[in-house]
């Protein structure tokens, strides 16, 4: 769903459940899991956006693999707690996509990661290409980049 971000630019929200195989020895999520979260986070904004992966991958051609992931942990997400992750497209230029993650306990808001990723723009080739223009347009006034 989408929602309005701090500076009125759209970001999506959606929420997921804390499955056992996401848990370590201790009920925790493991750390990777919130790679996964992220994942869905963005893959539900590009679709909220109109502009889902798939067709993005078949239309344009553009594949766009993580470059850099970062996360940090405040609290942990435990087994079968359900988490809201929120997620922003922060800028859109080039060859490059960064995306921005807040991972938050359901209900009560309480921030337990928060993080980033950048995506190379790429062709099937696997060489780097700007983003069509098309493209750029459908995901919005939201890429800027950041301060």
């Amino acid at each position: 769903m989408l929602i309005p971000d701090a500076e009125g630019r759209p970001a999506g929200r959606t929420t997921a459940r804390v499955r056992y195989p996401e848990t370590d020895r201790m009920g925790m999520a493991h750390h990777a899991s919130y790679a996964v979260w992220f994942e869905l986070g963005r893959t539900e904004l590009l679709r909220d956006l109109g502009c889902p992966y798939g067709e993005i991958e078949d239309r344009e051609g553009i594949l766009f693999p993580v470059a850099e992931l970062g996360a940090t942990y405040r609290r942990p997400a435990v087994y079968d707690e359900e988490v809201r992750i929120t997620t922003r497209l922060v800028s859109a230029r080039g060859a490059r996509v960064r995306f921005e993650y807040t991972v938050e306990r359901e209900g009560s808001g309480v921030l337990l990661a928060s993080g980033f990723t950048v995506h190379a723009a790429v062709g099937r080739d696997r060489r780097p290409r700007r983003l069509p223009a098309g493209l750029a347009r459908s995901l919005g006034d939201a890429p800027r980049e950041r301060a």
